[in-house]
């Protein structure tokens, strides 16, 4: 009796269990198929940094967990919508030059024979204006045309020349240039500020004026004589025009052209007029020797009287003789 009582119990419990298990599988109703794709939650991480402290110099993120993700967007793949994946090779980039200032001033400088330089200024906006060049310790003063241009001649005194222009006593423009052959050239530079015509006459081993040795800016000499050793030249440089005028006049002579038993003379002529009679005229002496350029020695020269209006004075001791042993 007992045995069949367990057998029963058994039996029921098999049959409970069954029963549920079908109610499990097959109890449930069928999901509706609409067609649309699933899609599928996914736990997420969200950092947040408002409590991170520094460990070992790497900063600790706290993390908490939160909810599924909702309002999914669909994203299109980036190598399905850009299919370039390699960058373009690189090439040559064309860019428009940047047009110069219309009115900058510029100045070139081109080496000529017996140390000479020809210079080229270029000041489209300054047209018919007066400017002033200076190098090593020289200046004059110039002109430009109706077109701003300007093509002047100057004296190299040093081997590394740097020539400076300016307008209106500013700066505008400035050049260099290397000249080797400057020490084969000796200079003597007389130079003034103001209207006063001033000449530089030479009188060169004991020549008188009219002769061979007599040189002078109305003479026949050229640099030509220079460069072949025979004579030397005198240029003169500036204008007594301008509202500001700086002239120079320059005497280039070979470097081996005065012997020790040689003097050459340099006696300054001026033209007397009543604006110059009996004044004080005040002028610079530069002595440029084997390349070296001397300081300049300032001159006072006392005018003329004012008897000697319209005549040509000559001035024997302004300048001192250049002997051999001056060098």
């Amino acid at each position: 009796m007992s045995r069949m009582s367990t057998i029963k119990t058994v039996l029921r419990t098999f049959v409970v269990a069954l029963g549920i298990g079908f109610f499990v599988q097959y109890g449930e109703a069928p999901v509706a198929d609409t067609g649309e794709p699933l899609t599928v939650p996914r736990p997420v991480t969200v950092v947040t940094n408002r409590k991170a402290h520094s460990v070992f110099g790497v900063a600790e993120n706290p993390r908490r967990s939160t909810g599924y993700i909702s309002d999914v967007q669909t994203v299109a793949l980036v190598n399905q919508e850009y299919t370039e994946e390699r960058l373009p090779e690189l090439s040559m980039i064309s860019a428009t030059r940047v047009i110069d200032d219309a009115c900058k001033v510029s100045l070139s400088a081109q080496a000529a024979p017996a140390a000479m330089a020809r210079l080229t200024v270029n000041a489209p906006c300054h047209k018919r204006t007066e400017f002033t060049l200076i190098h090593s310790g020289m200046r004059f003063s110039n002109r430009t045309n109706a077109e701003g241009r300007a093509i002047v001649s100057l004296p190299i005194l040093s081997v590394d020349a740097k020539i400076s222009l300016l307008i209106n006593n500013v700066e505008q423009a400035h050049v260099a240039l290397y000249a080797p052959e400057v020490p084969q050239y000796d200079r003597t530079v007389l130079q003034w500020r103001g209207f006063a015509n001033l000449q530089l006459h030479v009188l060169e081993d004991g020549a008188s004026f009219g002769e061979v040795g007599h040189i002078w800016t109305g003479s026949v000499h050229t640099p030509n004589f220079a460069i072949l050793g025979q004579h030397g030249f005198v240029s003169r440089f500036g204008t007594r025009y301008a509202d500001i005028p700086y002239q120079a006049e320059v005497y280039t002579y070979p470097a081996r052209l005065v012997r020790p038993d040689m003097a050459v003379m340099m006696p300054v002529g001026v033209m007397v007029t009543d604006e110059l009679c009996g004044v004080v005229l005040n002028v610079q002496i530069i002595q440029v020797i084997s390349g070296q350029v001397n300081a300049p020695i300032d001159v006072s020269i006392k005018g003329p009287s004012c008897d000697n209006v319209g005549q040509f004075i000559i001035l024997p001791d302004v300048l001192r003789p250049v002997t051999g042993g001056f060098r």
